[in-house]
């Protein structure tokens, strides 16, 4: 019994510090676009708050390499860019053996409603709800999932799927390989337009 507790402690103990989570708020005065080039990135998790005149960016790091990913914010004018920063030899197809290292990092940021938000990552998936001035997304092998969206848009991916659930908008979709379904009647006053070589594209009306 001593024994399988000391194991217990052990084990936790290993999950723990394969881990690491990091926050910060910035002012988001004269703020208006939002930069994310991100690569290597798991997930990116963005919503909007009407009740905050902050940006939130917290950070969550697991697997193997989790010491050598970073989140790099840097405020340059109007603007905030996020890049990612990690050591060479994790980069994708950088040594033969990159493809089975083991490491993760997701991005979540709350901020406050009609920004303009830039997207672009390798790897990474995307999550956005809220009302948005425009929110541009390119992604490689992510999905894209735009919730109860507001604004104006352009979503790109070469494999992910892309659903956007939104209202007044006038919405194009087409995809080379994949199925698009889309309300007969989708117009309103903003514009929003998705496009996908191999994943299918689902347009939703609230």
């Amino acid at each position: 019994m001593k024994f399988r507790l000391t194991f217990l402690i052990f084990l936790l103990s290993l999950v723990a510090s394969a881990q690491k989570d990091t926050s910060k708020q910035l002012g988001v005065k004269e703020i208006e676009s939002i930069y994310i080039d991100t690569d290597e990135v798991f997930k990116i998790n963005i919503k909007t708050s009407t009740n905050s005149d902050l940006i939130s960016i917290s950070t969550h790091s697991e697997g193997e390499y989790f010491n050598d990913i970073a989140l790099n914010t840097e405020v340059k004018e109007n603007a905030i860019y996020l890049t990612t920063k990690f050591r060479e030899i994790l980069k994708s197809g950088f040594d033969k053996l990159s493809a089975h290292k083991v490491f993760s990092l997701e991005i979540t940021l709350e901020i406050p409603e009609e920004l303009r938000v830039f997207v672009k990552s390798n790897i990474a998936s995307v999550e956005a709800d809220g009302a948005y001035d425009f929110v541009q997304v390119q992604l490689n092998s992510g999905y894209c999932n735009l919730s109860n969206f507001t604004g104006n848009a352009l979503v790109n991916t070469f494999n992910g799927a892309i659903t956007i659930q939104t209202t007044d908008a006038t919405v194009t979709a087409s995809s080379r390989n994949g199925k698009v379904i889309l309300p007969s009647i989708v117009i309103g006053k903003h514009v929003i337009k998705a496009t996908s070589i191999n994943g299918d594209i689902r347009i939703v009306e609230n």
